[in-house]
């Protein structure tokens, strides 16, 4: 069976920047530590496996990761959750949320997205202790 996929959300640079920034050096590697979490009603007759991703512009190209695959059996609203650690060489662009399912007539409403950027703890005594 074919995979199809469909943009759900844009995030702006305040949803998953964190506050030192975007750095503009194309050399630079970082990451970004982001909980996600995405209440979205399905209409589907088709049980099926669906798959959140964030998928972002650097300066290796496009990039996707996974945040959270589920069995969706008719239910009528469902969660994808997850803590994601996005690793970004250079500036990042055009970061999306996008569904990975199968039934080709998916319908969906977004109830309700929550992106929250982790930062690490400053103080490297307290990174030993939190980690």
């Amino acid at each position: 069976m074919a995979f199809f996929t469909k943009r759900l959300s844009r995030l702006t640079p305040d949803q998953y920047l964190p506050q030192s920034g975007n750095p503009s050096d194309p050399s630079l590697s970082w990451s970004v530590a982001l909980n996600l979490a995405l209440w979205i009603k399905i209409g589907s007759k088709l049980a099926q496996t669906l798959s959140l991703y964030v998928e972002y512009l650097d300066a290796r190209g496009k990039q996707s990761i996974l945040i959270d695959s589920l069995l969706h059996d008719k239910e009528e609203e469902i969660l994808f959750s997850n803590l994601v650690k996005i690793p970004i060489k250079g500036a990042i662009k055009s970061v999306e949320l996008k569904l990975m399912h199968q039934d080709p007539h998916i319908d969906f409403e977004i109830n309700e997205l929550f992106v929250r950027v982790i930062d690490a703890p400053p103080d490297p005594e307290l990174r030993r202790k939190t980690a």
